[in-house]
């Protein structure tokens, strides 16, 4: 079989631009959206693509274009590359946080939308009135797919480990607390194990409709059991149920305190060891030197340590 070599003179980087969002979006007329291109002139730059790589790959389907075994082994080494030249270019520019219109990304949970972005926002409109700021919410395995990707610029959440290609720092160590409407009958008294289990819990969860979380876990293995009455996928209604009822939550202790200073509520300690957890926020290595990217991460992690 004749190798074929490829002639590094005879290749555009408006084509690895094209293939990359052909890659993405498998659909010519999505990708020419996505870059702003004629469907036309991003047909024709696949045909010179195909020309450059001696290969298809891209294939018609009834659902799009399915990319090739060829364009697929290709496709991570060619992000990378597109990544570190962004990189290096935006490396060179200087930042100035007054006048800067840039958009940042962070990708996090519910959690991390309640603890840091109304800081976040409040100390931008002083420093950097013109940035502009993007939120992904997903959950950890999406978030460092997103941030591999190069679609996010920072990512807030648990990361146990770390990627070769990932830099972290460790924010803090969260613990958690019980949150109820002040007034509620189970506060008149000290609170013990048992009256914590005899009261009914509301609880938040990912997994919609799951009524069994990391407390319920921690119960389990000392043979406990709460009452949980009811399950929900964000932190925004928390507050309110809890201060028209007396369902108590076991909540982080940085989301408690934001709900305690939302509405009538008041925080108590656990009767029980329950652990914790650490957060950390987590960057590409790609963007370390990039200026832009240093002054974000930097005002990110000061608000949060």
């Amino acid at each position: 079989m004749a190798i074929h070599h490829i002639n590094l003179a005879a290749i555009d980087l408006n084509l690895l631009v094209v293939f990359d969002a052909l890659m993405t979006e498998q659909h010519v007329t999505r990708a020419a959206d996505k870059l702003g291109l004629s469907q036309p002139a991003t047909s024709n730059a696949l045909a010179r693509l195909r020309s450059v790589f001696n290969d298809a790959l891209f294939v018609r389907t009834s659902t799009g274009m399915q990319p090739t075994p060829k364009a697929q082994a290709l496709a991570e080494p060619i992000q990378h590359v597109l990544l570190q030249i962004q990189a290096t270019l935006n490396s060179s520019s200087e930042f100035d946080p007054q006048t800067s219109d840039q958009i940042f990304t962070i990708g996090t949970t519910d959690y991390g939308e309640f603890i840091l972005l109304p800081n976040l926002m409040a100390q931008l409109q002083t420093i950097a009135p013109h940035v502009r700021i993007q939120v992904w919410a997903a959950e950890r395995p999406q978030l460092i797919k997103l941030l591999d990707d190069g679609q996010l610029d920072l990512a807030l959440g648990v990361f146990p480990d770390c990627a070769s290609w990932q830099a972290k720092q460790v924010l803090f160590q969260e613990q958690f607390v019980g949150v109820a409407r002040k007034n509620h009958p189970m506060l008149t008294e000290p609170i013990t194990l048992a009256s914590y289990l005899a009261v009914h819990h509301l609880l938040v969860s990912t997994h919609q409709g799951d009524l069994f979380g990391w407390i319920d876990q921690v119960l389990a293995q000392q043979n406990l059991k709460r009452q949980v009455t009811i399950a929900v996928p964000h932190f925004l209604v928390v507050p309110s149920i809890l201060a028209q009822t007396d369902l108590v939550a076991t909540l982080a202790k940085r989301v408690a305190q934001v709900c305690t200073e939302m509405l009538n509520l008041q925080v108590f300690p656990l009767p029980f060891e329950a652990g914790g957890f650490e957060m950390s926020l987590l960057w590409h290595r790609k963007n370390a030197d990039d200026l832009a990217h240093q002054w974000f991460r930097q005002t990110a992690i000061k608000l949060l340590t």
